[in-house]
């Protein structure tokens, strides 16, 4: 039985980053089809695609040897939840200017980047590290 299907999924990404993995396998649900989509589009995963109802193959993106990020870091979990105004997320982008968040906004997943084009703030989900 999972509790928190977002720390679930990270730190699975997590294990197969530091073991050198091609692929993984994860159980599907929608806050992780919607995170896959984002990790794609950033570029840090090749891509995915499912195999049955009950599971998802992710493929990793290798360079040189080394996955594309360095570490994916849960910020928010359902005991200590982040929100963050638009200036407090510049201000955290302040203290780590070489990472990126994800955000859960009212217009759906968000990196910080498009949080700030748009001016909106949010849930921070996830730290990664390049």
């Amino acid at each position: 039985m999972t509790n928190y299907t977002i720390s679930d999924f990270i730190s699975k990404l997590n294990i197969a980053r530091r073991n050198h993995l091609k692929t993984i396998i994860i159980k599907p649900s929608r806050i992780v089809f919607e995170l896959l989509k984002v990790l794609e589009n950033l570029g840090t995963i090749r891509g995915y695609h499912m195999l049955d109802e009950f599971a998802v193959e992710v493929v990793f993106k290798y360079d040189q040897g080394k996955t594309v990020f360095t570490n994916i870091k849960v910020v928010s979990t359902p005991g200590r939840r982040l929100y963050l105004s638009i200036l407090e997320l510049y201000k955290l982008k302040d203290r780590y200017p070489n990472e990126i968040f994800i955000l859960s906004t009212s217009h759906g997943l968000k990196l910080d980047i498009d949080c700030f084009k748009e001016q909106l703030g949010g849930l921070v989900l996830l730290r990664i590290s390049f």
